[in-house]
C-alpha cells in the first residue's frame, strides 16, 4: 500500500510516517518543511503539485493544516481558508482523479468549541456533541470535514474524519493532567490512523482520537469542582507519585474526551496514557 502523508514534518505526521514504515508500507511524506520524514516538498494549495503527488497513491492521511496556535499569531483568515479548506479540496479532487481509495482527514477536538463549556459540570465529549466553532481555525476544520462527507457520498471516496486530542509540547505535570481527559500521545494517534487504513465504512464516520479516560458520566460534577476525589479514587497511588515529583493535580476538569466509538469500530486502544506517564522514569 502506498500512502501519502501530508504534514509529515509535524509531530503527528512524523509519528504516522514512522508507524507506517515500521509496518512495511510505502509511506510518502509531503510537507513544506525539510525533515527526515519529508520525501516531497509540497504546498497543498498548488493543484498541479497535489495532482502529481497523488499519482499511484492508494490512501491519503491528511494532517497538514494552519493550526489554532496561528490564531494567536494573528494569521489572516485567508491563510486558514486557503490551506485548510482549499488545500483539502485540492487533495480530495486529486484523490478522485488519481483513483485513491481512502482519505483520512485529521481534524481536531477544538471543533466542539463552546459546546465544551458548562459552569456546573465537565462536558461529556463524544461524537454526538454538536460542534460550536469558536474561531477561524475551528470554522475551517468544520468546513473541511463537510467536504470529506460530500466526497464520501457523491464521489464514493472512502473519506473519514479523526478529531485528535491535545498533543502539544507541555511540561510533564500538565501533560500528565491532560492525559486524564483531553490529551493524546502522537504515537497513539498514529496507531489509530494505521488501524483506520484497513477499514471500509458503509457510512461517513467521525472519530474522537484521544488517550484513555477513566471517568464516567457519574464523575462529571465532581470533576468540575474537585477532580482530585475522582482521580485518587481511580489512581490512589498517584498521590505519592505526584508528591515525589512536585506535581499538582488539576483544580478543575472541564471536559472528558470519549473514544468508545474508535475502540468499537477501529479496535483502538491507547497505550501512552495517564498510567504510562505516572510510571515513566
Amino acid at each position: 500500500m502506498k500512502v501519502l502523508v501530508t504534514g509529515s514534518a509535524g509531530k503527528l505526521g512524523r509519528a504516522v510516517m514512522e508507524r507506517l514504515r515500521s509496518a512495511g508500507l510505502n509511506a510518502v511524506g509531503a510537507d513544506l518543511l525539510v525533515s527526515p520524514t519529508t520525501d516531497i516538498i509540497l504546498d497543498i494549495k498548488n493543484k498541479a503539485g497535489v495532482d502529481e503527488a497523488c499519482y499511484g497513491v492508494n490512501a491519503i492521511i491528511h494532517t497538514a493544516a494552519i493550526h489554532g496556535k496561528h490564531c494567536d499569531l494573528n494569521y489572516p483568515r485567508e491563510e486558514f481558508i486557503d490551506t485548510n479548506i482549499h488545500g483539502t479540496l485540492n487533495l480530495l479532487n486529486a484523490a478522485v482523479k488519481q483513483g485513491v481509495r481512502r482519505f483520512l482527514y485529521i481534524s481536531t477536538t477544538s471543533i466542539y468549541g463552546t459546546a465544551m463549556v458548562d459552569p456546573y459540570k465537565a462536558v461529556w465529549v463524544d461524537e454526538s456533541l454538536t460542534e460550536q466553532p469558536r474561531d477561524i481555525y475551528d470554522i475551517t476544520k468544520q468546513a473541511a470535514e463537510q467536504l470529506c462527507k460530500d466526497f464520501f457520498y457523491k464521489e464514493k471516496l472512502q473519506t473519514s474524519v479523526y478529531r485528535v486530542g491535545r498533543f502539544l509540547p507541555e511540561a510533564p505535570n500538565l501533560e500528565a493532567n491532560h492525559r486524564l481527559y483531553r490529551g493524546l500521545d502522537e504515537r497513539d494517534g498514529a496507531e489509530a490512523l494505521y488501524l483506520a487504513l484497513h477499514k471500509d465504512f458503509k457510512e461517513f464516520e467521525i472519530f474522537n482520537i484521544a488517550s484513555t479516560s477513566p471517568f464516567t458520566k457519574a464523575d462529571l460534577q465532581v470533576l468540575k469542582t474537585n477532580p482530585a476525589d475522582a482521580i485518587l479514587r481511580l489512581y490512589p497511588h498517584a498521590a505519592e507519585i505526584y508528591r515525589s515529583k512536585g506535581w499538582e493535580l488539576p483544580n478543575s476538569i472541564d471536559r472528558v474526551y470519549v473514544i468508545d466509538k474508535a475502540r468499537k469500530m477501529l479496535g483502538y486502544e491507547p497505550i501512552f496514557d495517564f498510567e504510562y506517564l505516572l510510571n515513566r522514569k
